[in-house]
């Protein structure tokens, strides 16, 4: 049996999108679904696609039902214009000669027939007055922060704000992240979702600890290794991702992978055995101050005289790799809420999108 086809620029992909590409599986079992953007979009077709069939499959759909392609074209956004219409048609034609054959069109836009027929297709109408999901992309991209419940999971993950926050020991890092992450859940609405992310290196700390305590040996004696910093930064994003598919805009990490890099210089006096990630343009960096924090020790650190040192080298190689950050000093209220005004400085430039289709 040919396939049905679901067509579109999915900026950003919702449950709507979900919905409509079930609709098309249960009509012919299979789905071809082609992602088109242009190229001074916000995020890639690529990105999107990828985004659209982790939702699809966390809400049940099997990923041999789906074959979902991306592509870019740049035909301006006017549906009212036929030449507009036909240009579009012309570019999924193409796109379609890669795919399973499909004969019919499944949409929930007003023209869909029009188009259909323009392809080709038959058509199949599915909710056209998005009374099961009452919301289109426009209105998304129009209040990110106030739909974000009708994302899937691998929108959320592509779209959410990674706040990071890096220091030296007992810099009053997990603090203000914590304090971040309680001020952001006090706004309401989807920010009630907002996780904050533990430090995995400490768990592996505390590991080392104990089997050196079970061995009789002195508290550092179990050496750190390569292998110990892949497990962490592995874990680290793992734990981050995670965070990111089923929180809130914004996910509060008390460190990343790149500090983590920093840190195995620390330890190791080597390069870092993983690739620097590449910069991330919905992540910024906070650099917590050492100055008048006292420093605490709770057993496991051992690095009073090196805090500003690393200090340092973290804003160092922030600079040397062009990641964008803040400096936060001073008490912890005022650390929140120039984090605060950061991270909503931020979420109004990541959140805008170019207003296509």
């Amino acid at each position: 049996m040919p396939a049905a086809l679901v067509t579109g620029t999915f900026n950003p992909p919702h449950m709507g999108h979900v919905k409509l590409i079930k609709a098309a599986i249960q009509k012919r079992d299979h789905v071809v679904v082609v992602v088109l953007a242009q190229p001074h979009d916000r995020f890639s077709a690529e990105l999107r696609a990828k985004a659209l069939e982790q939702d699809c499959i966390a809400e049940g759909v099997a990923e041999s039902a789906m074959t979902i392609v991306h592509g870019y074209e740049s035909t301006p956004y006017d549906p009212s214009d036929p030449a507009v219409l036909k240009s579009n048609a012309r570019v999924i034609e193409a796109h379609l000669r890669q795919t399973p054959t499909v004969d019919m069109l499944v949409t929930s836009e007003t023209n869909g027939a029009q188009f259909a027929e323009m392809l080709g297709l038959h058509h199949f109408s599915y909710d056209p007055e998005r009374a099961i999901v009452p919301v289109s992309s426009t209105q998304i991209r129009e209040d990110l922060i106030g739909n974000w419940h009708l994302l899937g999971p691998g929108s959320r993950e592509l779209l959410a704000i990674r706040a990071v926050f890096i220091g030296a020991e007992s810099t009053g890092t997990t603090t203000t992240t914590l304090a971040v992450q309680q001020a952001l859940i006090a706004r309401g609405g989807d920010f009630v979702n907002t996780n904050w992310i533990r430090e995995y290196g400490r768990d592996l700390t505390m590991r080392k600890k104990e089997q050196a305590e079970a061995m009789g040996l002195s508290e550092y004696a179990v050496p750190w290794t390569v292998t110990d910093f892949v497990e962490i930064a592995v874990v680290q994003q793992q734990l981050e991702d995670v965070a990111a598919r089923t929180g809130g805009p914004v996910v509060c990490c008390d460190t990343d992978v790149f500090a983590t890099l920093i840190w195995e210089r620390r330890y190791l006096g080597v390069k870092a055995s993983l690739p620097m990630p590449h910069h991330d343009q919905n992540r910024i960096y906070f650099v917590t101050q050492p100055d008048g924090v006292p420093f605490v020790q709770d057993k496991i650190r051992d690095s009073e005289e090196l805090r500003y040192s690393m200090t340092r080298e973290f804003e160092d190689e922030l600079i040397a790799t062009s990641r964008a950050w803040v400096s936060l000093d001073g008490t912890v209220e005022s650390r929140v809420a120039l984090a605060l005004e950061a991270i909503d400085d931020a979420m109004a430039q990541a959140f805008s999108f170019h207003a296509s289709a």
